[in-house]
């Protein structure tokens, strides 16, 4: 019998060509994950193309309250997208050059992808939108509030029962204006010269225009004859850009009804009182445009615009419950972002001839009109002046910007 040769088995070359195979796989798997975005989605989930600034398909999951959802919230549901907790990439995550927003229309807009198959993860809460901006409501710290206000009956009839205003230490709320910084105090009640109620993003500059300056030089409480009131629509209003007067409403009428005892008020009476009819020594209640005065719709904040703008601390309604009179040096001050050193408010006193001044520990209270305070000036926005949906975060370094939309 002839005897075959024995072969021992080359283990170690089949090892190596093992290895080689497996590499060869892992690297391709990467390159695949990262080329066409392989993401977990699940299959009851739509999938959409969406408007993106360079060509290519881009995806999106939904969250709604933090729960996967097969179909983004409808027009209506009062949920708008948190653009802070939303993102998109390629690999599953956060790209910091491509932003993402949502239209009043509900339409998402998502700005600077270069890469196809890139998912973009959206996160929609609670919310409402402000002038073309959608913004997330929140019930503590800073942010935008929802403020209720109840029925009102009689020469009131009419107002909204509902407001936005931002609140807290340092809400994102900056915008540029006459290419200055300014900040939005929010989307608030106003009546119009033809006596509808409408609502207005009403906005305050972020710096004072005048410092330790008279509310009037002949020691008078009528706003209508000020000469702080004269010189914001006068001197001031000449100096703003073309541009900058084109957004401000002048359809506007401001209510300047008085208010008495302020040791005991509290932010709802204020804001009541400021739209009632009692005046000291039967002055106007309103301030609108007439041939015979000088009007551009200039003004100062209402006492009740510093109490809607405090995020309480610990506790909004403890202080929204309680006297302005009564902030000083509280957390209800501290918490309020309209607090700085002593700024005029254009309230008068009902009893005395005096205006209303917020202090800068944080109260409010009654003065000569001779006393010296800073002007910060205040107006409203025309309707068509919307937010542009650009990836500004409303921050001092990144202020939302604005455009008036013919």
């Amino acid at each position: 019998m002839k005897l075959k040769r024995f072969k021992e088995k080359n283990n170690k070359r089949t090892s190596i060509i093992l290895f080689t195979i497996t590499c060869i796989l892992l690297v391709s798997g990467v390159i695949l994950y990262r080329t066409f975005a392989i993401f977990e989605v699940k299959t009851n989930q739509n999938v959409i193309k969406g408007t993106v600034q360079d060509p290519g398909n881009i995806y999106f999951a939904f969250y709604k309250d933090s729960e996967i959802q097969k179909d983004m919230p409808s027009i209506g549901e009062g949920y708008v997208l948190d653009e802070e907790a939303s993102y998109c990439g390629v690999t599953g995550s956060n790209d910091n050059d491509i932003t993402v927003s949502l239209t009043e229309n509900y339409t998402i807009l998502v700005h600077g992808v270069t890469t196809s198959r890139t998912k973009c993860n959206l996160y929609f809460v609670k919310g409402n939108f402000i002038q073309g901006k959608g913004i997330p409501i929140v019930e503590k710290d800073d942010g935008l509030y929802e403020v209720k206000h109840e029925d009102y009956t009689g020469e009131e009839a009419g107002w909204k029962n509902t407001e936005y205003r931002f609140a807290g230490s340092n809400p994102n709320n900056y915008i540029t204006f006459n290419e200055e910084l300014w900040r939005i105090i929010g989307l608030v009640n106003v009546k119009t010269s033809d006596e509808t109620i409408e609502q207005r993003l009403k906005i305050i500059k972020n710096t004072p225009l005048e410092e330790n300056k008279s509310w009037d030089d002949n020691n008078s409480n009528d706003w209508t004859k000020s000469s702080t009131m004269e010189y914001l629509n006068g001197e001031y209003y000449n100096k703003l850009k073309d541009n900058t007067k084109s957004m401000i409403d002048e359809n506007i009428t401001w209510n300047i009804g008085s208010n008495g005892i302020y040791e005991s008020t509290v932010v709802s009476e204020y804001y009541v009182r400021e739209r009632g009819t009692e005046t000291y020594n039967s002055q106007p209640s309103e301030w609108k445009k007439e041939e015979e005065n000088n009007f551009h719709s200039i003004g100062l904040i209402y006492p009740s615009d510093y109490g809607w703008a405090t995020s309480g601390g610990s506790e909004r309604q403890e202080c929204l419950s309680k006297s302005i009179f009564n902030w000083s040096s509280t957390s209800c001050a501290s918490s309020d972002w309209l607090i700085d050193d002593n700024i005029w408010t254009m309230t008068s006193y009902k009893d005395a001839n005096s205006v209303f001044l917020l202090s800068s520990f944080g109260h409010i209270y009654s003065t000569i009109p001779n006393d010296p305070a800073n002007v910060f000036p205040v107006l409203y926005l025309k309707s068509n002046v919307k937010i542009l949906n650009d990836g500004q975060e409303g921050n001092k370094e990144k202020p939302f910007h604005l455009i008036s939309i013919s």
